[in-house]
């Protein structure tokens, strides 16, 4: 710990050494074969120091933290300090937007603040080229995602923190607030630490002892929030990657811990759970790019509802069909589980397989159902969903099936449509002119596009269906 202090192997910029330093005097140890380096491709990371002289063992704490680093609504509760908030402000806003607003006070604070070698470290809120997620990106560059399924996320997000951010200088001014309820409280402030935020925290359960949740006020809830974690936000994303964020409540740290070993020079990977690219973008700023071994490209669909839309009430069109080992993703979001043996009609090789039962079902009453798919004796519905996305049907069933694979076709058409009529052509020779954020978003735009292709083609080379045709 002391070599990264003072250099040693690690080539970071001086900001990082004074977050390690500042980290390490208050408690938190890093691992002595581990160290904090810039990696060309992930930036800031965690790795096993080249010269380290055995690896890695799974489970040993890479990062043990105090939770009392951490960084959160619950430190906007303190009765004390230069900027508390008032009592009647934090019983008025909701605890998300005072854990914002509490960064944003430290920010302005600079190196009064006890969080400076923290913050000093992050980018900074007039680098929005660094910081800026897709809702906050400038207009030129925003617009290359409309036309996606990305576009009504990005407007809906942007009107809430528009929304938050002035509701919440209202009740500052109400409540007495100078600071911020005058000009410090910028618009771009309060989108930057809406971004950092939402690229860098974590869950208040998983983190933080005990003996700081049990400070929540009544009527607030654990999910309510989440917390900054100083230096052990610096690991990177790999989704395949077993990670545990162990809380002591005796000693009041946290210990991020991966469940396999690392060799010296290799980077050591968080796992910010199970997103596609399409939430990765969305929530962090980055993509991960395909390998024969792992795709994380999906295009969202959302079921016809009345209701408030939730994560539970989205398909999940997949680049490859869900059966391959690379969609690891689509699978673990299936709500429906089938046999693995049950062969998949071609048609919804790429679309889970509730989407096809569930437009089935609304295409037919149970009585009906029963009556064109007849169950084996205690089979009941999950017989006829594994007969079904099998294309195991027969007579009038036959029609419902082509009417399945109709409507979701329609729905993979007009996804692309719209993709087409908002499409920009790029002149070869020009695109080292983009910015990276329009080269991030022509990139999903590609992404998107491929992944309706392939659902589509795969539906045009169905067997099955081919044969329906021609009976008609």
């Amino acid at each position: 710990m002391g070599e990264l202090a003072n250099g040693g192997e690690a080539d970071v910029p001086p900001r990082i050494d004074t977050l390690v330093s500042w980290a390490v005097a208050h408690g938190a140890t890093l691992h002595p074969a581990v160290d904090v380096y810039d990696d060309a491709q992930t930036g800031l990371s965690f790795r096993v120091k080249p010269s380290a002289q055995r690896p890695l063992q799974p489970f040993e704490p890479v990062v043990r933290l105090p939770t009392s680093l951490a960084l959160s609504y619950l430190n906007a509760l303190a009765d004390e300090g230069p900027r508390r908030f008032a009592r009647a402000f934090l019983a008025d806003a909701p605890p998300h937007v005072v854990g914002r607003l509490f960064l944003a006070k430290e920010y302005l604070a600079g190196t009064d603040s006890f969080w400076w070698p923290y913050i000093q470290a992050l980018p900074q809120p007039l680098e929005p080229e660094r910081w800026a997620l897709p809702p906050f990106w400038p207009a030129d560059e925003a617009e290359l995602l409309e036309g996606t399924n990305l576009e009504a996320s990005i407007d809906k997000i942007r009107r809430d923190v528009e929304r938050e951010w002035t509701e919440a200088r209202e009740l500052l001014r109400q409540h007495g607030d100078d600071e911020l309820s005058g000009k410090a409280l910028t618009a771009t402030l309060y989108q930057w630490a809406y971004c950092v935020f939402s690229s860098r925290s974590f869950r208040a359960g998983l983190v933080l002892s005990e003996a700081q949740l049990r400070r929540l006020p009544e009527g607030v809830a654990v999910d309510d929030f989440s917390v900054l974690m100083p230096l052990l936000d610096v690991g990177n994303h790999d989704m395949t990657t077993e990670v545990r964020w162990d809380v002591d409540d005796a000693s009041q740290t946290c210990d991020f811990r991966v469940g396999k070993a690392h060799v010296a020079g290799e980077q050591i990977f968080n796992n910010y759970s199970m997103k596609t690219n399409a939430e990765l973008l969305l929530g962090y700023g980055f993509m991960v790019p395909p390998t024969p071994d792992l795709h994380n490209d999906y295009t969202h669909l959302r079921k016809r509802t009345a209701a408030t839309p939730v994560a539970s009430d989205e398909y999940l069109i997949s680049l490859r069909p869900l059966s391959d080992p690379s969609s690891l993703l689509g699978r673990s979001k299936q709500t429906l589980r089938f046999d693995p043996a049950t062969p998949v009609l071609g048609a919804f090789r790429h679309v889970p397989p509730d989407m096809a039962w569930d437009i089935f079902c609304t295409l037919t009453p149970p009585a009906q159902r029963e009556r064109l798919m007849p169950a084996a004796e205690g089979g009941g519905d999950d017989a006829r969903r594994d007969s079904f996305v099998a294309g195991r049907v027969v007579g009038e069933g036959r029609l419902y099936l082509e009417q399945t694979v109709a409507v979701i076709q329609h729905e993979v058409l007009q996804e692309l449509e719209r993709l087409d009529e908002t499409d920009v052509e790029v002149v070869g020779g020009d695109w080292h002119l983009l910015t990276g954020n329009q080269k991030l978003a022509l990139d999903y735009r590609e992404r998107c596009r491929q992944v309706l292709e392939n659902t589509l083609s795969a539906m045009s080379q169905d067997e099955l269906l081919n044969d329906v045709a021609e009976e008609q």
